[in-house]
């Protein structure tokens, strides 16, 4: 069981949810906190977070060298992830004021996490 983090303006939000008892929905709610955690912004975990923002808005970052970090932080701490296929697909386009980054992330090719920064 994993306690309810979405909040109001999060897709699928769910007002009256308090707990999450779903496999699948608590995988993609790991995901999500390590995504959207800066490393170092955990008490104890020093190496959790994925930086995100700082991989894709920094040179030198390619998109395999972002994907292997996300793959790293789901082995480390994400246990639920090797019990489901998760596919990882990082890539940029150019934009009129700077490049789009998108990651999809699939859990056993039904469910997806987006990203579009």
């Amino acid at each position: 069981m994993e306690i309810y983090i979405k909040v109001d303006g999060d897709p699928n939000f769910d007002r009256d949810k308090v707990h999450i008892e779903d496999e699948v929905q608590q995988l993609i709610t790991q995901i999500e906190t390590i995504l959207f955690t800066r490393r170092g912004d955990v008490l104890g975990l020093p190496g959790f977070g994925c930086n995100l923002g700082d991989m894709i808005y920094t040179f030198g970052f390619a998109e395999y060298k972002i994907k292997k970090q996300i793959r790293n932080q789901l082995n480390a701490y994400c246990p639920l992830s090797n019990k489901h296929k998760v596919t990882i697909d990082v890539s940029f386009e150019r934009g009129n004021a700077r490049d789009i980054g998108y990651i999809d992330i699939k859990i056993d090719n039904k469910y997806e996490v987006s990203i579009r920064t």
